[in-house]
């Protein structure tokens, strides 16, 4: 079907303009121009997201939980009869309107709040989230994918005593509704400030997404001032929610993540089957190298980054 007529069935008239993204990983994503503005049309990723329906789902308890919050706001996606996606060739697609924003106040500060308030509400409010990938921060399952593709011995040093040192690092921390994929540029910063990307919305570790923050800011080296504007937002938008063993975890989480996220670049580069759609092997690796590098960044930072946690 065409993706004119797929803008349609949501109620997209007079389409004139129909414009493919490239700059994402997972989804194949459109910016429809049509009378009533521009919007945002996605195919998902079956590939990725075994089950589009769950995902959807969950997004829609999403919306529905952050409806009145004032903080933050998520996209609306758009409804087809009385779901929030239509099945088309046996693909699900999904639009909301296209969100614009300018840059108004501490970005970065923005950021970190709206992440805690994110986290705030969805743990306090009473969506039955599901899981939509499994095994998605799983640190194990991802070490041992990349030990089942890659020869042996190959498998940074690195990386092995990060496995060790994390080994027990969640343990009795409770577990709550998280973002999944808090990059800082999936906030857009307007008023008020908007959440993006709703797919990883699953039960996770606060950790997690302040690590995803920390990492996604310190891609050019480590950069104290910017993780103490991150964490003050964070803090604030979480409103004391966390508890003490949550606190004394988010160190942890930026390892985590980061040390993952080259877990998993490394097995791109390994694998015959990619899941960062679009990435060459040899980016997948330039990559996991970029993620090691940070990875000792973080290390050699420690005990400034914990007094700027403790603060």
């Amino acid at each position: 079907m065409q993706i004119e007529r797929i803008a349609a069935l949501f109620g997209a008239a007079g389409v004139s303009d129909v414009t493919e993204v490239t700059a994402g990983h997972i989804n194949r994503t459109f910016i429809v121009t049509a009378d009533g503005g521009r919007y945002v049309l996605q195919e998902l990723n079956r590939g990725v997201f075994s089950s589009p329906e769950t995902v959807m789902a969950n997004i829609a308890q999403t919306e529905a939980a952050l409806k009145n919050c004032t903080d933050i706001c998520v996209p609306h996606f758009l409804d087809c009869g009385d779901r929030n996606y239509i099945s088309a060739d046996g693909k699900i697609w999904r639009m909301y309107a296209y969100c614009e924003g300018s840059p108004c106040g501490n970005e970065l500060y923005l950021t970190g709040f709206s992440y805690g308030t994110f986290i705030r509400v969805m743990s306090t409010s009473d969506a039955e989230i599901k899981p939509v990938i499994e095994g998605f921060h799983d640190f194990d399952r991802y070490y041992d994918r990349l030990a089942a593709v890659c020869p042996a011995g190959e498998i940074p040093p690195a990386l092995t005593a990060l496995r060790e040192r994390l080994a027990d690092s969640f343990r009795g921390v409770p577990t709550r509704i998280i973002h999944g994929d808090a990059k800082t540029d999936n906030i857009l910063i307007c008023k008020p400030c908007t959440v993006l990307d709703l797919d990883t919305v699953m039960v996770g570790h606060a950790a997690l997404d302040y690590g995803d923050m920390v990492r996604s800011v310190c891609t050019d080296g480590i950069d104290l001032g910017s993780i103490r504007e991150l964490t003050r937002g964070f803090t604030d938008g979480l409103r004391g929610l966390l508890t003490d063993i949550e606190k004394a975890s988010l160190f942890s989480g930026i390892l985590w993540v980061t040390g993952e996220l080259a877990l998993r670049y490394l097995t791109d580069f390994y694998s015959e089957e990619r899941y960062f759609r679009g990435k060459t092997r040899e980016q997948c690796r330039m990559r996991s190298r970029e993620l090691l590098a940070q990875l000792g960044g973080f290390l050699s930072a420690e005990a400034e980054i914990e007094r700027i946690i403790a603060e």
